[in-house]
C-alpha cells in the first residue's frame, strides 16, 4: 500500500476532487503535481495549454524519458481530510501522457503538511495534527 491523500484541484476554468498518491521519491524545486490528461481535460489545461506553457522532457522510473506539459502555478490545491479542508497552496502542473493517477512531489506535500509515517501501511498525519491522530490511506483512484 502507499499514502494516498483526498485533494481538490481547482483551476481558472475547472475543477476536481481526486485521490492523490503523496510521493516523497518525486524530488522537485518547488511544489509540483503530476496530472493525468483526463484531470488536466477537467481543469481546462489541455489539449490547449494556457499561455506560458513549456514543454519538457522528464526520465521516469526505469530511465524511460517521457514528453510532459508544464504549467507553472495555474492550480490551487487543497487538501481534503474529512475533518476539515486542511492546507492549500498553488502548485505547477505537469501534465504526463500515460500516467493515471495525480501524483503530489516531495515539496507539495511539505507545502499541504504531509508526513508519511508508515507509508507501506498507507499510514500518515499533518505537521499540526495532535501526535495521536493517524490518518489512513484514499484508495487508488485511476484516470
Amino acid at each position: 500500500m502507499a499514502v494516498r491523500v483526498k485533494v481538490k484541484l481547482k483551476s481558472v476554468k475547472g475543477e476536481t476532487v481526486t485521490a492523490a498518491l503523496a510521493n516523497a521519491g518525486f524530488e522537485t524545486d518547488g511544489p509540483e503535481a503530476i496530472l493525468p490528461i483526463r484531470v488536466a481535460e477537467r481543469l481546462g489545461l489541455y489539449p490547449k495549454l494556457p499561455s506560458g506553457s513549456e514543454i519538457e522532457e522528464y526520465k521516469a522510473v526505469g530511465g524511460t524519458v517521457v514528453k510532459v506539459f508544464i504549467v507553472k502555478n495555474r492550480v490551487n490545491i487543497s487538501l481534503l481530510t474529512g475533518d476539515r479542508e486542511a492546507e492549500q497552496s498553488t502548485t505547477t502542473a505537469v501534465i504526463t501522457p500515460g500516467e493515471e493517477e495525480v501524483i503530489l512531489s516531495d515539496k507539495l506535500m511539505d507545502a499541504l503538511k504531509i508526513i508519511l509515517l508508515r507509508p507501506g501501511e498507507g499510514l500518515w498525519r499533518l505537521t499540526d495534527d495532535k501526535e495521536n491522530i493517524v490518518r489512513r490511506s484514499e484508495p487508488p483512484e485511476r484516470w
